[in-house]
């Protein structure tokens, strides 16, 4: 039996996205922080009888998560690098160097 390989152009998407970026994988973390977000907007209206702070606490929240969320044109977001900094960090090591002269005389 012979064996093909697939090849998937550059610019056919491989999974459903509702906007460039941004499918389904990165819609669940925005609904739970919209969640979180309308808890607290919840608990903030009930404590002080004010309605734009909740309100404005969610709008933002959510808007901050789809930006961090969407992948840009590298298939990367804001979190995926950050995790990648961070990883990177976590990696590097020091390694203490003093210069001497060519025969270990320190010049």
């Amino acid at each position: 039996m012979e064996q093909t390989s697939l090849y998937i152009p550059v610019n056919i998407k491989t999974r459903f996205e509702l906007f460039e970026g941004y499918g389904m994988a990165e819609l669940l973390p925005t609904v739970a922080a919209a969640l979180v977000s309308g808890f607290f907007a919840f608990v903030i209206h009930a404590a002080f009888g004010e309605a734009i702070l909740p309100v404005l606490m969610v709008l933002v929240t959510v808007a901050a998560s789809v930006m961090a969320l969407a992948k840009g044109e590298n298939n990367m977001s804001v979190v995926d690098q950050s995790k990648c900094v961070l990883r990177f960090m976590r990696e590097q090591r020091k390694y203490p160097y003093r210069y001497t002269g060519e025969w270990g005389d320190e010049n």
